[in-house]
């Protein structure tokens, strides 16, 4: 992350506010609707996962238009949410089915984040790759 992007926001987001981003956010999935999925990023916004980084919104707006045309039938559990100030940590079970073949796979996601005035700065997400490997 570019150490002069601001971090922190002007407003900090109360639990319940965040818990409502996420499930918005988790409804924008299930609908597959990429602009719902979007319109919860900053510009600026930093994606870190084992698969690598994207910056900005239009590498994760292809990222995401990519992953919706190979991926299908999203279901996630948000199992728990921590949030201090403008950062946060969560847990959640992601399920997906592959188009091509119909294959339905889960990973366990640990995901850390910091928002930025209502909107995510910065999203970096563990799990394990062999539990989406085909």
């Amino acid at each position: 992350m570019n150490p002069e992007q601001k971090l922190h926001p002007d407003t900090v987001m109360t639990h319940e506010e965040v818990h409502r981003l996420l499930l918005r956010r988790i409804r924008a999935w299930r609908d597959e609707d990429i602009d719902a999925i979007m319109a919860d990023y900053a510009d600026d916004i930093v994606h870190v996962s084992p698969y690598g980084s994207r910056v900005g919104v239009a590498a994760m707006r292809a990222a995401n238009t990519r992953y919706l045309d190979e991926f299908t039938g999203f279901e996630v559990a948000l199992n728990r949410l921590v949030v201090e100030g403008d950062q946060g940590a969560l847990e959640w079970t992601w399920t997906e089915t592959r188009r091509a073949d119909g294959l339905r796979r889960s990973a366990d996601d640990a995901i850390v984040f910091v928002l930025r005035d209502g909107k995510i700065a910065y999203w970096r997400e563990y799990f394990d790759p062999a539990a989406r490997a085909p």
